[in-house]
């Protein structure tokens, strides 16, 4: 007796030798999603360590921009700076060293007279804006009178107060005294002038009177 010959096999049979490799392939495509989107996202954060890393160094390089400013600033100015406040200019105004400074002017160019009269400290609006900082542009008006014999009298007392302190001349007139040519010891000639004392000050300082027309 024949035996059957085997039955050729169906759709399904080769569907079930295909299920473990379609298996396989939907797990690699699976894992190869994962992979894509584990790619995005450390892209993505790279990226943004990277924009960070290149935002910090931008800021890193105005800082020592800055640094390097403030050191040339420091050496160009700081001895300036050490210059006026030598001079009295940076501070408090010291009207104790006018005064003497007056006085020892007076004996030493061998003036008739040397009066004057100093009035309040006045905070100065300056026309053209200045880079003061913190510090703020001071003036104090002082009227001085001299006697004098000559006219270079006044000029020489000018000249030696600088010493004193940084001022401006507001105005200075001459005139000449009604004096016998005989007489000794008195003024032959007469000196008013307006002087403006100028001082930085850190501070505002309110004064209730107003400066006369004419401040600078």
């Amino acid at each position: 007796m024949k035996s059957k010959p085997p039955a050729a096999p169906t759709w399904r049979d080769e569907l079930a030798l295909l299920s473990p490799a379609a298996g396989m392939l939907a797990g690699c495509v699976a894992a190869a999603v994962v992979l894509l989107a584990l790619a995005g996202w450390y892209r993505a954060r790279q990226e943004a360590a990277l924009a960070h890393a290149v935002q910090a160094r931008a800021a890193s390089a105005a800082r020592i921009r800055d640094i390097e400013t403030d050191r040339q600033d420091l050496a160009q100015f700081a001895p300036r700076f050490a210059l006026l406040q030598a001079g009295g200019m940076i501070g408090d105004e010291n009207r104790l060293a006018w005064i003497e400074a007056i006085k020892r002017i007076q004996n030493s160019r061998k003036l008739v007279s040397a009066s004057y009269e100093i009035e309040p400290q006045q905070t100065i609006a300056a026309k053209v804006p200045l880079a003061l900082g913190s510090y703020q542009l001071r003036g104090s008006r002082m009227h001085v009178e001299l006697g004098m014999v000559h006219e270079l009298d006044m000029f020489n007392f000018l000249d030696d107060l600088r010493a004193a302190g940084l001022f401006t001349v507001q105005d200075c007139q001459i005139k000449r005294n009604d004096i016998p040519a005989e007489a000794v010891g008195l003024a032959r000639l007469s000196a008013s002038c307006t002087l403006i004392w100028l001082t930085l000050g850190g501070a505002p300082q309110a004064v209730a009177a107003p400066l006369n027309k004419g401040w600078p």
